[in-house]
């Protein structure tokens, strides 16, 4: 029995890394979404604003629900001071988990042609924000919008257009 010498296959390891180009593509990605991403993730002072902000969204457009439904009453709104905005039910108590509180670092600020508009204002039977004196005196759509400032650590802004319309932003 004759052996035949083996051959011995040689192995080449073709595996290659990453390139230069794909590795900083890759850390400026990383660097984007840090800079975007970062502070609205870790910034707790952020958080407490948003979180503000969809509960006033939610208090404003309840609210304006309950006066375009009441059309017996002109008398649905909220009440504003530095510290928190209190829905006004047409003088009726309201219960305190309604009530949204402002996180101690932030402050309210109102900006409309509305009279009164810093302390309060109402919405009327369309759903439009009026005057405090609407209950004793029917206003109509229009007059102004109403803009909620929570400045802080970041601005947040809840619109209340002068048609009625509610949502996050400014007004402007």
């Amino acid at each position: 029995m004759l052996l035949r010498p083996t051959r011995h296959r040689v192995i080449v390891n073709n595996q290659q890394g990453f390139t230069l180009v794909e590795l900083i593509i890759v850390i400026v990605l990383v660097g984007i979404l840090a800079v975007t991403a970062g502070p609205r993730i870790f910034g707790s002072g952020s958080v407490d604003q948003v979180v503000t902000e969809r509960q006033l969204l939610s208090l404003l457009r309840l609210q304006q629900q309950q006066a375009m439904q009441d059309v017996v009453n002109r008398c649905y709104g909220v009440t504003l001071n530095s510290a928190e905005v209190i829905p006004y039910d047409c003088g009726q108590p309201v219960d305190n988990a309604r009530i949204v509180a402002l996180p101690a670092e932030n402050t309210l600020s109102i900006v409309s042609a509305l009279p009164n508009a810093a302390t309060g204002f109402r919405f009327n039977a369309l759903g439009c924000p009026v005057s405090t004196g609407h209950a004793t005196t029917a206003e109509n759509c229009g007059q102004s919008a109403v803009e909620l400032q929570i400045n802080g650590a970041n601005a947040r802004s809840v619109c209340v257009q002068s048609q009625g319309y509610i949502r996050v932003g400014s007004c402007s």
